[in-house]
């Protein structure tokens, strides 16, 4: 199977290619409504003729669903232009087949310090769990998930779990300025109460699509 990440980064960059052909020839009309429209129809016809992994199968179904039901309002053309510089814009040098590293968890522990977050790495998250932060930002990290996803290379093996309480997108946005993508799981109930939980992947090879960056959306 193909990774999802590499996949759905080929998938809208074709989509995008393929919406300015047909503008510049003039068969589509240069206007959010008939970009809209076109990507609708280029997202339905994917499906039919099966042209991409199925690791990206649901998002297109997504897609599809949001297209039907939102008609203009699902602004495809913008989620596909945010997504493709979200994925460009990571390691410009490597593409996508940089490795995640321990230094850049750090680098993110730091930044979120810094900026008065409550950043609690020395325990366990192996059950339900009540962290009491008096309204404090928090992140949340499971010391024996950590210590055993990072290989003595310093690279991150296996996908780490991220418990976040406070604005979410400033942790999206710090991550991304490190080399780092966050695939959320949920935005509220997890394993520590009142916590969402955000998941780092090994070369950012997360399974669905991860939440953008802000600085990714023009």
């Amino acid at each position: 199977m193909a990774v999802y990440i590499e996949e759905i980064g080929k998938l809208v960059s074709d989509g995008l290619s393929e919406l300015a052909e047909s503008v510049e020839s003039g068969k589509t009309p240069g206007n959010p409504v008939s970009e809209t429209h076109f990507l609708s129809a280029w997202v339905t016809k994917s499906i039919k003729q099966q042209r991409y992994d199925h690791s990206v199968a649901k998002t297109l179904l997504a897609w599809q669903q949001q297209a039907r039901s939102m008609g203009k309002n699902a602004q495809l053309k913008q989620q596909f232009v945010q997504i493709r510089n979200t994925l460009t814009g990571l390691n410009p040098a490597e593409g996508l087949t940089a490795a995640v590293t321990a230094a850049q968890i750090q680098a993110l522990y730091q930044a979120l310090t810094s900026a008065d977050w409550l950043v609690t790495t020395e325990f366990e998250v192996n059950r339900k769990v009540t962290h009491h932060t008096d309204g404090q930002a928090s992140l949340v990290v499971c010391a024996k998930q950590y210590r055993e996803g990072i290989a003595e290379s310093g690279d991150v093996v296996k996908p780490l779990s991220l418990y976040l309480r406070g604005d979410a997108k400033a942790v999206i946005d710090a991550a991304y300025q490190h080399g780092l993508l966050l695939f959320k799981v949920t935005d509220y109930k997890s394993k520590v109460k009142y916590h969402g939980e955000y998941v780092v992947y090994p070369c950012n090879h997360g399974t669905h699509l991860p939440e953008l960056p802000t600085q990714a959306a023009q």
